[in-house]
């Protein structure tokens, strides 16, 4: 089962092989070239004679044979007169096939074995041109690295023996062919190796050539064809052929194969089409010729009427605007030189143009497309889109270099109407004025629109009397009429007692308007009546609450009752490292606490090194004033007793001002020492 899976997998190797193979040779477009793998096992015809002799004395028989171009030989061999044969075969490094082989003949490997078949021994040896020999062998002989040229094999066979003591035979054979070796491909003349060498749009003729084994045959591949076809060794392709790349390739008679060759072959011009006119008609809007051609490459060429032909690329857009005349086209292929027939189309066959008017006013002005036409208004050159606003009768002609059109217009007063309007008391107008010319006139036959009154009543209130106004809707104009009396006011009155804080008084009231007014009868305020009651009661910490409430009115306020404050008694007391420790318990709520005495004494210290470290800086300025005062005043004082001479007592002064400040500078630096010990005493 192993094997066969191998078999398998050996057989379809070699199938895709075969199928890469032949892919390469189609996508390639290249003939597979010669090779000593495709030389095949050649049967050769070769030249030989032999003779054969049997007996002794005058008992002696021949048995001579020869053969010319033969591709099997058969002589005599040995005491029994037996009948052999031989023949030749040759091949290159490897044989792949089966073919004859005349003497004479070409071979294009360079390396070749020639090989006998005989039951006999036979010397096989192979000489160059010069007789030399380069290989040699019994029925077998070699020859590698061999170069083109020609070459000849000997065989050559002997041999003899006894039949009885009176008689004995003997044979020898002798034969030989000749090869050449032709290892140059043929040579292709009228073609390019290069896809893009050469183009043609003529009859043209390819053949090939070869100088050692000869041309076997010229082979064609014509455009839209994937088939090679013999084509002899020359072959000529003419006009009115399929157009496109025609491939060649030729072989010798020694297998050798060319590479490709090409001609691009095109005698077909190229074609032009037009979009938007027809060649040989007259047009007055744009059109657009294109040029095509199968070979893919193409050039369109334009002129206008007399004027220099211009290359224009594969197409050329001829705009409504562009100028008048005849615009003349032919095409050329890119490569092959193929013209097509001149076409032409005129523009500009008919005239057009418009007037275009003023969306404010009578005025116009003219337009058309082209631009090589021209215009002149009233006999005289107008300048295309210019305002005419002269009223009155006007004339355009409009030319182009073959013909000319005219466009009669009038333009009309253009009359702006303004109204002024009529009022109550005086009528109104239209003015009319041409904002052309200036002309102008008045229609007054608007007339007045006289008031229109609409009225407003106001009612008479208790103080004030009450009347109507008519107003007009049109112009603002107004009057008052119908006048009425105040009402005047209808009072009530109603006593109000006394309160807590309001005398005693009768209110009168209008039952109409709400007026009120009262002047008291004297009577005094009761005043509060309050009772307290306590809400909350404070406590250690919090605040309590106590309200107050009127028995007359029933006003309420409320105060706080500020908390009582803890009631510390000393409960405990222990000594322990030299240290005291008390216990403070409140007698009230029992809260407690527990105090080291030495921790009171450190937090008295370093709240008074606080402190003075927050006043030091202004300490030392006093340091320095009192230095300052001090000086001024020993100053002062020296000085007194120099000036009366008292220089002992002046000594003594100025030592008492070194103390003094010594002292002052003493009390300075010992003052946190002493704060420490006060706080120590303290507790």
């Amino acid at each position: 089962m192993k094997v066969k899976t191998k078999g398998i997998i050996t057989g379809a190797a070699i199938v895709v092989l075969m199928a890469l193979v032949a892919l390469l040779a189609v996508f390639t477009d290249k003939p597979l070239a010669a090779s000593a793998a495709t030389t095949p096992r050649y049967a050769v015809a070769f030249n030989y004679s032999a003779n054969y002799t049997y007996g002794t004395g005058g008992g002696v028989t021949n048995y001579p044979s020869s053969g010319t171009g033969t591709y099997s030989a058969s002589f005599t061999y040995g005491a029994n007169k037996s009948n052999y044969t031989m023949s030749v075969s040759m091949y290159g490094s490897s044989a792949s096939g089966t073919g004859s082989f005349v003497s004479g003949g070409f071979i294009d490997s360079t390396e070749v074995t020639v090989e006998l078949s005989s039951s006999v021994s036979m010397t096989v040896t192979i000489k160059d041109s010069n007789g030399k020999s380069v290989g040699s062998g019994n029925k077998k002989a070699t020859a590698s690295n061999l170069t083109e040229g020609s070459y000849t094999v000997s065989i050559l066979g002997s041999g003899a023996g006894v039949i009885n003591s009176r008689a004995g035979w003997s044979y020898r054979l002798e034969g030989n062919f000749n090869f050449k070796i032709d290892k140059g491909a043929p040579t292709i003349n009228g073609a390019s190796t290069s896809t893009t060498g050469k183009y043609i749009n003529s009859a043209f003729t390819v053949s090939a050539t070869d100088s050692g084994s000869g041309v076997k045959a010229l082979y064609m591949k014509a455009p839209n064809n994937s088939t090679f076809y013999s084509v002899g060794t020359s072959t000529t392709v003419n006009k009115g052929s399929a157009n496109g790349r025609y491939t060649f390739y030729a072989e010798d008679n020694a297998g050798n194969q060319s590479g490709y060759y090409y001609v691009n072959f095109d005698d077909t011009p190229p074609t032009m089409s037009c979009m938007g006119a027809s060649f040989g008609s007259n047009t007055n809007a744009g059109f657009t010729v294109r040029a095509e051609d199968n070979s893919g490459s193409v050039i369109l060429y334009r002129k206008l009427d007399d004027g220099n032909w211009i290359a224009s690329g594969s197409s050329y857009t001829v705009s409504n605007t562009a100028e008048d005349g005849t615009y003349y086209f032919y095409a050329m292929d890119g490569s092959y030189g193929n013209k097509s027939s001149e076409v032409w189309v005129q523009l500009g066959a008919e005239l057009s143009g418009e007037f275009v008017k003023s969306e404010t006013d009578n005025s116009v002005y003219f337009t058309w497309d082209r631009s090589g036409w021209t215009a002149t208004l009233d006999d005289k050159p107008y300048t295309k889109g210019t305002w005419i606003r002269t009223e009155g009768e006007h004339t355009i002609k409009l030319s182009s270099k073959t013909k000319s059109a005219v466009y009669p217009y009038k333009i009309d007063h253009y009359y702006v109407q303004t109204m002024e309007k009529p009022t109550c008391t005086s009528g109104g107008y239209l003015q009319y004025d041409c904002v052309q010319c200036g002309d102008k006139y008045t229609d007054y036959s608007i007339e007045e629109t006289g008031h229109y009154y609409v009225a407003s009543t106001t009612v008479a209130t208790c103080t004030n009397g009450g009347y109507t106004i008519y107003t007009c809707t049109r112009c603002g104009d107004s009057y008052t009429d119908n006048y009425t009396n105040p009402l005047g006011h209808n009072y009530e009155s109603t006593y109000i007692p006394a309160s807590c804080t309001e005398y005693g008084k009768t209110v009168f009231t209008c039952q109409v308007c709400g007026s009120s007014y009262y002047e008291t009868d004297g009577t005094l305020p009761t005043g509060h009546n309050y009772t307290n009651e306590v809400v909350t009661s404070p406590t250690c910490t919090t605040d309590g609450l106590r309200r107050s409430t009127c028995e007359i009115c029933g006003d309420v306020f409320d105060t706080k009752i500020t908390a009582n404050g803890h009631s510390y008694t000393i409960t405990e007391s222990s000594s322990a490292k030299g240290k005291v420790t008390r216990t403070y318990t409140c007698t009230v709520c029992r809260h407690s606490y527990t105090q080291e005495l030495g921790d009171q004494y450190e937090e008295v210290t370093n709240y008074v090194e606080y402190l003075f470290e927050q006043y030091e800086p202004y300490m030392w300025w006093v340091l320095l004033a009192s230095a300052g005062v001090w000086s001024i005043v020993i100053g002062v004082m020296i000085a007194i007793a120099h000036k009366n001479e008292e220089k002992e007592k002046g000594k003594k002064m100025f030592i008492n001002y070194v103390i003094g400040l010594v002292v002052i500078a003493v009390i300075v630096v010992a003052c946190p020492f002493l704060i420490r010990g006060i706080a120590a005493l303290v507790t």
